[in-house]
């Protein structure tokens, strides 16, 4: 028998409709989305230390390089507003919701909020409030939504930090809400990232790259990489890889304790008015961060600057005058006349595949004085006030500051640019006789 087949154009209408929609929602299309939306990065991202000591150091150091009671200077560039934030701390790395295990030594307990506002609108007397744990730090605004987070950069900074007691790098995770309860955050491995912000999932998150020293020494081999060493070795004396590490520079062999001074009459070297004494070291500086990196340097002697016979109350061997109070450019050294500082070069990269170099600043590093040992200057910057500075975004000051002088700085990627650091001191006839010391910290930052 045959069946005649009739063709009805409202069930074919339903049948296409019904595939097209199943379609849609297995390709996960916005239109059955609404209100869905997956997280920024944060960008222009950083996190500066004041001290980049471990809190283990073998090195027995108080105060600078120790690393304890440290600043974090926090910055970034918010895509969103948000009331909230959280920023989690880990050993392991800086991905998103991936295992986070907390650096070891490190405490995030008891760690303030600046009172003082810097760039946007978190923190201390605007009503932002801390709520912490040993590896992580939970910020709220509340008070009024004017207080919020806005779309743009945002700094800020966190005071009483304890740094990792082990040497290497440890990372942040950074994460931001609409509401001032951290939206439906849960622990670092479960931040909530593709949930709608109206359901609390994040608007913004981001992970950073740090690195703790060995008081001078930073070595930090991460996603956001950075990698720096000092060192008395001469990198022509290195192996032929030519790479800031322990197994090629013997950086524990090398490590840059130095004695200036010269020796008279068979005796120990001393410091006197009839010559400038030298000593070098060495750095090299590695990073994949986008903007850049910068090496400040502190001094432990912070009320005077130079070198100091009484733990840095006084320094008869003060830091080299320079040329002008601020900003400090470089001076000379005249022999008999007391003074300590320090030359930087301009950096240059590797002859064994370095790329990229760094530019010193005019602080340590006057062009027309580069010839050694009689015609070179010298810095040790007392005078320049803490403000902004070069490319990538970080703070110019002095060695006696927060966050110390910059010596050098690099506005891109670059890959085992090498420094050389010339410091000289002469003593007057009138220095007092003793044994004069200073603590200096060296402190790379990349700003991702």
């Amino acid at each position: 028998m045959n069946t005649q087949f009739t063709f009805r154009p409202t069930v074919a209408f339903r049948i296409v409709s019904t595939m097209l929609i199943a379609l849609l929602i297995l390709a996960g299309l916005p239109l059955f989305q609404n209100g869905r939306a997956h997280a920024n990065q944060f960008a222009m991202r950083s996190i500066q230390l004041s001290d980049a000591g471990a809190s283990g150091n073998t090195v027995a150091v108080t105060g600078v390089g120790s690393g304890t009671a440290v600043k974090y200077r926090v910055s970034f560039t918010a895509a969103n507003a948000a009331a909230s934030m959280v920023i989690d701390f880990c050993s392991t790395n800086p991905i998103i919701n991936d295992t986070c295990t907390a650096p070891t030594g490190m405490t995030v307990a008891a760690a303030t909020l600046n009172s003082a506002q810097i760039t946007g609108n978190v923190y201390g007397t605007n009503s932002w409030t801390l709520t912490n744990t040993a590896s992580q730090v939970k910020l709220a605004n509340t008070g009024a939504a004017a207080g919020n987070i806005a779309a743009g950069q945002q700094v800020f900074e966190l005071s009483g930090i304890t740094n990792p007691s082990t040497v290497g790098s440890f990372y942040a995770r950074m994460y931001s809400y609409q509401n001032n309860t951290w939206g439906s955050y849960v622990s670092p491995t479960n931040t909530a990232n593709t949930v709608a912000p109206a359901s609390g999932g994040m608007v913004d998150y981001g992970g950073i790259a740090m690195s703790t020293t060995n008081t001078i020494s930073v070595t930090a081999r991460v996603q956001e990489t950075l990698t720096f060493c000092v060192t008395k070795a001469n990198p022509t004396t290195w192996t032929s890889t030519h790479d800031c590490s322990d197994s090629v520079v013997g950086l524990a062999a090398n490590y840059p304790t130095l004695s200036l001074g010269h020796t008279v009459t068979g005796g120990t070297p001393i410091l006197d008015p009839s010559a400038v004494d030298t000593a070098t070291i060495y750095s090299q500086l590695s990073t994949n961060a986008l903007n850049g990196a910068v090496i400040n340097m502190r001094n432990s002697n912070s009320t005077c600057g130079g070198l100091s016979a009484d733990n840095g109350t006084t320094c008869a061997i003060p830091g080299v005058p320079g040329n002008t109070p601020s900003p400090y450019t470089a001076g000379p050294i005249t022999s008999g006349t007391a003074a300590f500082g320090m030359y930087v070069s301009n950096g240059v990269a590797d002859p064994t595949g370095g790329i990229g170099s760094i530019a010193a600043t005019a602080a340590y590093h006057d062009p027309a004085h580069t010839t050694f040992p009689g015609d070179l200057w010298y810095g040790m910057d007392n005078n320049t006030v803490e403000g902004p500075g070069p490319v990538p975004r970080t703070l110019t000051g002095n060695v006696k500051g927060t966050y110390g002088s910059t010596l050098g700085y690099a506005t891109q990627p670059i890959f085992r640019v090498n420094n050389t650091y010339i410091l000289g001191a002469t003593a007057s006839l009138t220095t007092p006789a003793g044994i004069y010391t200073a603590n200096l910290s060296m402190v790379a930052t990349g700003t991702f």
